[in-house]
């Protein structure tokens, strides 16, 4: 029995190459490359490992200075790229950036460096455009939870207008509904603007509940100002007269809802395109 295990894993070893048992001490769930050099894998918790022989530790030690030097800030890059915040990500789109990762490392020890930070780039790019992704989702879902409230609020009131004008009076309910109004404005102005966001990749998703959530809240607050605002005729004066005013207070809110826009993101950014100064000559 004892031989035929040994004569397995000699055929295992002889099929790849004799590798297999050269890097046994690695944990190969993937393999990204593996040579009598080195051998650069993903481990089963998807990381990166790799390992070089002695044959080629006393070559680079023995090498140029400056391809060493080259290929340790490559690969202190990597590093960096692999221990990015990665939290919600599925296996596929890990595996996925990790082989780039990998691949970078393989092109990094035989000192294509061009090479690896091409890949490095397209490593990069495929996290951010997940992430972007998956932002949007939870930026959305949780600007959308947070209208809701509002919406529900509205319908009830509007329903139940008779008895609500009645109990608050004609000037609260219609700041209360100028304030569900703005609300609906600033989920608006999130839709509108998604598609234009690029979030960071360390935001985590309690964050970005609590922007959205913010974020409605705000247009809330700026639609109850801006309906204050008209109702105590500073603002479109003209166009809130009497049967007009509540109406004009209602519109005017839902566009003031859109103010939430003004603050300051804390999970995203804008692409701010540079203006091209430089004049055509002859």
């Amino acid at each position: 029995m004892a031989e035929d295990v040994h004569q397995t894993e000699k055929v295992q070893c002889e099929d790849d190459g004799g590798y297999l048992g050269k890097w046994k001490d690695l944990d190969q769930h993937i393999i990204i490359r593996r040579t009598d050099e080195y051998c650069v894998c993903l481990k089963k918790d998807l990381r990166i490992d790799w390992q070089t022989s002695v044959e080629f530790d006393k070559a680079e030690n023995a090498g140029d200075p400056e391809v060493k030097r080259k290929r340790s800030a490559l690969l202190a890059e990597i590093t960096v790229e692999e221990l990015k915040a990665a939290d919600g990500f599925s296996d596929s789109v890990l595996i996925r950036q990790r082989t780039l990762l990998g691949e970078a490392t393989v092109l990094c020890l035989e000192a294509d460096f061009d090479g690896a930070q091409k890949t490095i780039e397209s490593a990069r790019t495929v996290l951010q455009a997940r992430s972007d992704e998956m932002s949007r989702q939870w930026y959305l879902r949780a600007s959308a939870t947070a209208t809701f409230p509002f919406v529900l609020f509205f319908a009830v009131f509007w329903l139940n207008r008779d008895y609500c004008l009645k109990a608050v009076g004609p000037t609260a309910y219609w700041l209360l509904l100028a304030a569900c109004g703005g609300a609906l404005g600033a989920l608006f102005s999130v839709i509108a603007r998604s598609g234009d966001m690029h979030f960071e990749l360390g935001a985590s998703k309690d964050l970005h509940y609590l922007e959205g959530v913010s974020r409605i809240i705000a247009g809330a607050i700026s639609g109850l100002l801006v309906a204050m605002a008209v109702r105590s005729d500073l603002i479109f004066g003209a166009f809130a007269r009497g049967e007009h005013m509540s109406i004009v207070s209602m519109l005017a809110a839902v566009a003031g809802g859109t103010g939430e826009r003004l603050a300051k993101s804390i999970i995203s950014r804008f692409d701010e395109k540079p203006h091209d100064d430089k004049s055509e000559g002859s």
